[in-house]
């Protein structure tokens, strides 16, 4: 059963008042913890902030933090930890009752904390004071279909993406004309490629022919995409099919898939390493070992440009290509795509006496100018304008841009909004940004899969019956995939699931499609 926040805010009052002594040194520890300032304490915000690299933890120092604490005329208390840390933070925090003015993070968690008492319902509050907040969000169905609770309140300020593109499917071109070989584009195709990859003396036979990524994006399903599925453990393997959701993992598509998947692994077309292997990207691409990818297009795209590529291999040339499907003339299209929000926000206490600034703020960092401060620093210092095109500077690249866009707290886990110069200028050159958005331009997309919010009852049941469904299906779908369970077991596995109670959880998962579907 879930916290209730606000039972445990009042034993925590009760708590303070029974220990007097306690709540004054309590007191004068946060004076002494509060950042040094000239304001009144009313111009103090604190804010919960998780940090992109446990090695560059956020403060007052960090160039965004710093520069809107300026524009804003505030100081911010920040309370951080490692990314990969927050979600466990988050919820002590929250259970505490000890909570700081801003909370971000996990746009699901505080949806959820938010319908508890945690966090105060802004759709009440955004009115015609904040433009920013109610042009791109309030006004925005899509952007609020995937933002309100399940009691139809707002209780976070969510990030925006710019573009659909996510992970492509990624070749090397040059490897392709070596061998006189074309782009696949059925499956076979990709078969006939990958094993033609492995049988030539390619890098001195030191060759991955396909690398996936499990370790860190859990996508290592993506060509699933040929059967009409979707196969991600962080949408719980639910696919959208002929508009309503089905849990993937049991049809016939996915036999078919596993079948194929299980093939090509057994004769060494994938990296047999696939599910731990941690940054396989950088691994293989660097090393001159791997032949295909799936992967964000754009930065594959730009590993082109890579000084330690080149040095490898100065023919290298990496080219996205369309979705595969199973036969020529099958319309290609992924089911790997950025939602229009980004799977984190922002959100204010729901006791906090500075609501109205708060808002202000995070009007600002969803305005033009805020907006480039979020994704670019400051001009002339991390990035130059001519015209329409942002760059960043000669300093930014140096440094290694995405490494300096974590550190320095630009596209932190806040409510902003990505914009697409950003990706532009994230791809490097004029050909990864075209093939960063190559799919945004063809539409090559399966209509959007949505994350779905229920109510609490209905979460609790989900949850209860998909916890240990999700944790079965996906070692179960790797052992079939390695060969560690026989294609044969795949009916029994079918009936384990079912025997879990899957038909009760799609049932409640398209009850709540319907309610995200009627707000549009």
């Amino acid at each position: 059963m879930k916290h209730k926040i606000l039972p445990l805010i009042l034993s925590v009052v009760l708590i303070l008042t029974l220990t007097a002594c306690d709540d004054v040194k309590t007191a004068e520890r946060k004076a002494k913890e509060a950042p040094a300032s000239s304001e009144t304490d009313e111009q103090v915000i604190s804010i919960f902030l998780p940090s992109r690299r446990s090695d560059s933890l956020y403060s007052m120092d960090t160039l965004t933090i710093a520069e809107l604490s300026k524009r804003m005329g505030v100081a911010f208390d920040i309370d951080t930890t490692p990314s990969n840390e927050a979600t466990a933070k988050l919820s002590v925090i929250v259970s505490s009752g000890e909570i700081p003015d801003i909370t971000a993070g996990n746009i699901s968690l505080l949806k959820q904390y938010g319908e508890e008492g945690a966090f105060l319902a802004l759709d009440e509050l955004i009115d015609d004071r904040y433009p920013n907040l109610k042009k791109y969000l309030l006004d925005n169905p899509e952007v609020m279909a995937q933002s309100i609770s399940s009691d139809g309140h707002l209780y976070v300020v969510p990030m925006q993406s710019a573009v659909k593109s996510a992970m492509g499917y990624m070749i090397r071109k040059d490897w392709l004309d070596k061998l006189g070989l074309s782009k696949p584009v059925t499956i076979d195709d990709w078969y006939n490629v990958l094993s033609a990859f492995k049988a030539c003396n390619l890098n001195r036979g030191k060759v991955t022919p396909l690398f996936l990524d499990n370790a860190w994006e859990n996508y290592c399903h993506m060509f699933s995409d040929a059967w009409g599925i979707e196969l991600t453990k962080n949408k719980d393997f639910f696919t959208v099919i002929d508009d309503r959701k089905v849990f993937a993992p049991i049809t016939e598509e996915c036999r078919a898939y596993l079948e194929t998947m299980q093939k090509w692994y057994a004769e060494g077309l994938v990296d047999k390493e696939f599910m731990t292997r941690e940054n396989t990207c950088d691994y293989h691409v660097l090393n001159n070992l791997a032949g295909a990818g799936c992967y964000w297009s754009g930065y594959l795209a730009g590993m082109n440009d890579n000084p330690q590529v080149l040095a490898n291999d100065p023919d290298t040339n990496w080219e996205i290509v369309d979705p595969p499907v199973l036969n020529a003339g099958d319309e290609p299209r992924t089911f790997s795509q950025q939602a229009k929000t980004v799977g984190y926000g922002w959100s204010i206490y729901s006791e906090t006496e500075k609501a109205d600034k708060i808002l202000e703020i995070f009007d600002y960092v969803y305005s033009d100018e805020g907006s480039v401060l979020f994704n670019f620093g400051i001009e002339n210092e991390s990035f130059v304008k001519k015209g329409d095109d942002y760059k960043y500077s000669d300093k930014v690249v140096a440094e290694g841009t995405t490494e300096w866009v974590m550190r320095n707290g630009c596209q932190a886990y806040i409510g902003m909004r990505q914009m697409p110069e950003y990706e532009i200028a994230q791809a490097g050159s004029d050909e990864a940004c075209y093939q960063l958005l190559y799919y945004d331009n063809n539409n090559l997309f399966y209509p959007m899969n949505p994350v779905l919010t229920m109510d609490e009852d209905s979460k609790d049941r989900y949850d209860a019956i998909m916890e240990p469904i999700i944790s079965y299906a996906d070692e179960e779908l790797i052992k079939f995939i390695t060969g560690d369970r026989s294609m044969d077991e795949f009916d029994s596995f079918v009936n384990k699931i079912i025997s879990m109670g899957i038909e009760e959880a799609e049932e409640l998962q398209n009850n709540a499609y319907e309610k995200y579907k009627s707000l549009f």
